[in-house]
């Protein structure tokens, strides 16, 4: 990561053409537009899942999703602590300690969302086992001062990429235990998101300026933002949780109504864009996508 040093002049200039009516962003993008953005997933042979997203500015993120099968507590197995164990979120950022605030706020949110919508019989294969996710997210660069964006996209279309192994014994074993079996071809294995209906939630981080909102702040914009507003996107709609953040040391405020509203509202419309290219690519991984 890289520290932006604006001078004053630059700053207050820069602050008035995000302010405007008709904001003037430095890049020329509209305030609901993404950077340029490559991704591919499925390149990992050693796991599940897997994707790497990467910035015109630099920022790569890897993500993998590798699935191991684990005995079920039976007197807590739809319990949602014993959900949250069946997930594990493990993130690197290049230049950030592990134990820093910002990796630990960081996957605490990105798990808290994962944990809370995904179905637990996504991943029950029996009534004494199931499988357990180990998602290992690695930011190797980032220009952001709170990356979330950058991971949560690499994260949702590992997910999407995630394929499991055919179960072939019996699902019932609550009378006699027996370990699970699988088919040994690939090509029967499940996809864990296969239903259309339901998708990983999606987690995006907006800027605010005065009244206005921006999708995808770039470094310059983050310097200058009055505040940062968190929303997760997940099957057609805002849900919880929505938290306010500081992408800037400087002229943090409070967050009104009318922002929360307006960023509500931008998520929502460019929500189901960026799900549609994600699966596009998931679809077809020899498919580029530039947002």
């Amino acid at each position: 990561m890289f520290k932006i040093t604006l001078s004053p002049a630059e700053r207050s200039y820069l602050h008035e053409s995000l302010s405007c009516l008709s904001p003037i962003r430095p890049d020329a993008r509209l305030n609901k537009q993404f950077r340029p953005l490559e991704a591919t997933c499925s390149f990992l042979p050693g796991s599940n899942g897997s994707a790497r997203i990467r910035m015109a500015d630099g920022a790569e993120c890897l993500a993998s999703v590798k699935a191991k099968v684990v005995s079920l507590q039976l007197n807590n197995a739809n319990s949602a602590q014993h959900l949250k164990n069946l997930i594990e979120v493990d993130l690197d950022i290049n230049g950030i300690r592990d134990d820093s605030n910002l990796s630990s706020t960081i996957a605490s949110s990105l798990k808290g969302s994962l944990v809370k919508h995904i179905p637990l019989e996504k991943l029950r294969l029996t009534h004494r086992y199931a499988f357990k996710l180990f998602i290992d997210i690695v930011v190797l660069s980032h220009s952001s001062v709170y990356p979330l964006t950058l991971l949560s996209l690499a994260t949702y279309m590992a997910l999407k990429s995630t394929k499991l192994p055919l179960l072939t014994s019996t699902v019932n074993d609550r009378d006699i235990e027996e370990q699970p079996m699988f088919s040994d071809d690939w090509e029967s294995s499940l996809a864990l998101f296969g239903d259309s209906s339901l998708s990983p939630p999606l987690l995006f981080v907006v800027a605010v300026v005065k009244d206005n909102i921006f999708i995808d702040p770039s470094p310059e914009e983050e310097s200058v933002s009055e505040n940062g507003i968190c929303l997760t996107y997940a099957n057609g709609k805002i849900i919880s949780p929505l938290q306010t953040i500081s992408l800037s040391p400087k002229d943090n405020t409070g967050i009104n109504s009318a922002q929360i509203l307006k960023a509500h509202a931008l998520v929502k419309e460019i929500g189901p864009l960026v799900v549609k290219s994600l699966d596009e690519i998931v679809s077809d991984d020899s498919i580029k996508t530039i947002f």
